[in-house]
């Protein structure tokens, strides 16, 4: 039942709360606009209506809601809140015939962050949802000398091609190769991105089994490594 359900998604999102007050650390969600704020964007992008991976939604945009979620998206508001009754309704639906109205979002370096629809996230995310549905509008920063943006930059041509969110890495020249090991530069057709994303998936979820969430090479990295050895 629903009510059970936002008892134990409160509990998930009290006990991430303390942990990062614990750790000294931020516990709330990440506002894209406080992200920003030193930050050069050269334009905005209409990516349209996408699959988007939720374990790459991170934050919302405005500081609006962002306190009645924990750093994990789950609830820190009382049960007897609105706020509570409207996550039980969605987690009704959820169960019932899946969430459906997609949601919007902005993405800035292959991370989304909520405009609208962060309930439905929430519930997604507890009920341990791969992807989500989302109006997509990415903002693009000035191209620097700063790694994470020039990975980007090759992340945006690899895109143009492979039409996928999933697949993320920590090195440059990572997204050419991939696409060299997966048949060149022709872009991908819906099985194709099916296939890697199937392909990547298992490889992301063994080597995650294996401990290699704690290692600083992501698992897109490996991925490739383990393709060119192959």
């Amino acid at each position: 039942m629903s009510v059970y359900d936002y008892q134990d998604a409160l509990k998930l999102g009290t006990k991430e709360y303390r942990a990062a007050i614990s750790a000294g650390e931020y516990p709330f969600l990440p506002v894209l606009d406080e992200i920003l704020k030193h930050v050069t964007i050269e334009k905005e992008m209409n990516m349209g209506l996408v699959e988007i991976p939720l374990n790459r939604i991170v934050g919302t945009s405005t500081a609006g809601r962002t306190q009645a979620f924990a750093r994990n998206f789950m609830p820190l508001l009382e049960m007897g809140s609105e706020f509570g009754a409207k996550w039980s309704t969605l987690s009704d639906a959820q169960v019932e015939e899946g969430i459906r109205d997609p949601i919007q979002v902005y993405e800035y370096l292959n991370r989304f962050y909520v405009v609208e629809g962060n309930k439905r996230v929430s519930v997604m995310k507890y009920f341990d949802a791969v992807t989500i549905m989302a109006n997509v509008t990415r903002k693009v920063p000035k191209k620097t000398d700063d790694l994470e943006i020039q990975i980007y930059y090759e992340f945006m041509d690899f895109y143009e091609i492979a039409g996928i969110y999933s697949f993320n890495v920590s090195k440059l020249g990572m997204f050419d190769k991939v696409l060299e090991l997966t048949g060149g530069y022709e872009p991908w057709d819906e099985d194709k991105r099916k296939e890697f994303n199937s392909a990547y998936q298992r490889f992301r979820k063994a080597y995650t089994q294996r401990g290699g969430d704690k290692l600083p090479i992501k698992s897109g990295d490996a991925m490739v490594a383990f393709l060119t050895f192959y």
